[in-house]
């Protein structure tokens, strides 16, 4: 009954590419491209990582930007699409370079201007910008997200970051992140602290948060460690083959739940040599407070256990959230939604449902039994609630259901398992 509330048109690679550069700080996308492309992804990316200090349209009433802090656009017409866009191109661009202080300016085509043939590469060759400048002709127009954010990203690393190595020995990346995460804010917050009680340092989270000087300055360290498998293994691979820093893609997967958070901090710093036991001690003490709120819960109302509950994430935070729910809450998987496609966490998400006895809950078609618990993106549970269906829902992903946040929370970790707990179990009340 429930089951199409999960079946959704995902992000595209357009998207993606925006995404990608957005998500450094001081960088800019300009879209070439008609206005209309321009509206949403400005939208978002201004929600996920504010710049402006207030929202006020006449602070940004250059025809470009169309009342909005980020995105400008070239707005594309038809005699535009027939004689080229290389002249407003650089009357635009040149005004962004020097007014707008950006650290990095990427001009991104939307699918019709890549037809239209404009040699982006040798316009921003010829131009002597002020400001670094790089090109994505074609972003990939229908693929999927991983692909135009994976190109922009590469791009930008290739324009940016200095060869050679100086390294670092306690000194990490996080490869993988995105401003379209749902709580990328809080994660890599709660990553850095706990790699921190170890002696360890973040140098730069891609692409969410990060700096152009940040991506100067990747050789700096000593290990890529991927967040999640679509958009980090290409990237930590290519980083790989560009300054020579190996990558650590977590086998238990995304640091979601105890487990899978030890296992994170354990293989990170047995890879750098320092001792876990620091960050360790603190999900002991998180396990603490988690075994107090379960164990007066379950004495008063017999849950979480034996609850359903049905999921929606990627590969890499599927597994250890489907393993965390079942062994660590008692929980039992109805239905788990996830993406096709190769992965290293497939085989070990079929095998793991299969040892429980719950292989036809792998994107089911139908849920047989209705969960108590949804955990998904906000428009699916925007849907289910539509249907007038109660059960628990858990926001993951985006889009969002438009809850306003003052506070970054968090899902991995130590302090995002309890966040978690807190919200299953407020939930199930």
């Amino acid at each position: 009954m429930i089951a199409p509330c999960f079946h959704e048109i995902p992000p595209d690679a357009l998207t993606g590419a925006v995404a990608a550069i957005e998500g450094i700080r001081d960088a800019a996308v300009l879209l070439n491209g008609p206005t209309g492309c321009k509206f949403y992804h400005s939208a978002v990316c201004e929600e996920r990582l504010t710049r402006a200090d207030a929202l006020d349209p006449l602070r940004h009433a250059e025809p470009f930007y169309f009342g909005q802090p980020r995105v400008p656009a070239t707005y594309l017409d038809g005699r535009d699409y027939i004689f080229g866009a290389t002249r407003k191109l650089d009357g635009i661009l040149r005004r962004i370079a020097r007014d707008k202080g950006h650290g990095l300016i990427a001009v991104v085509n939307t699918p019709g201007a890549a037809l239209i043939g404009d040699d982006l590469e040798g316009f921003l060759a010829r131009a002597d910008l002020s400001a670094p400048c790089m090109a994505v002709e074609n972003p990939g127009f229908s693929t999927g997200f991983a692909d135009g954010y994976h190109q922009a990203a590469v791009k930008a690393v290739d324009t940016l970051a200095a060869p050679g190595r100086t390294t670092d020995a306690r000194c990490l990346n996080l490869v993988g992140a995105s401003l379209f995460a749902r709580y990328w804010q809080g994660d890599t917050a709660e990553l850095q602290r706990l790699l921190a009680l170890c002696g360890l340092h973040v140098n730069a989270v891609l692409m969410a948060g990060v700096t152009t000087r940040q991506i100067r300055n990747l050789g700096r360290a000593a290990l890529n460690v991927v967040l999640d498998d679509r958009l980090g293994i290409p990237l930590a691979r290519h980083l790989e083959t560009r300054l020579g820093t190996p990558l650590l893609v977590p086998e238990a997967g995304a640091p979601i739940g105890f487990d899978a958070t030890e296992q994170f901090l354990q293989s990170v710093c047995t890879a750098l040599g320092v001792s876990p036991q620091p960050a360790l001690k603190e999900t002991a003490r998180a396990r603490g407070l988690a075994y107090g709120a379960l164990s007066r819960f379950h004495a008063l109302t017999g849950l979480p256990k034996g609850t359903l509950f049905a999921l929606q994430a990627p590969l890499s935070t599927a597994l250890p959230l489907t393993r965390w729910l079942y062994r660590y809450l008692g929980m039992i998987p109805a239905a788990v939604y996830t993406d096709p496609g190769p992965s290293p966490y497939h085989d070990a998400l079929i095998d793991f449902l299969a040892e429980i006895g719950c292989s036809d809950a792998l994107n089911p078609e139908e849920i047989q039994q209705m969960p108590h618990v949804v955990l998904a993106n906000g428009a699916a549970l925007a849907r289910i609630e539509a249907m007038r269906i109660s059960v628990a829902g858990v926001e993951l992903a985006l889009p969002g259901k438009g809850r306003i946040e003052v506070m970054p929370k968090a899902v991995m970790g130590a302090r995002g398992t309890l966040y978690l707990i807190e919200e299953i179990l407020n939930g199930l009340i």
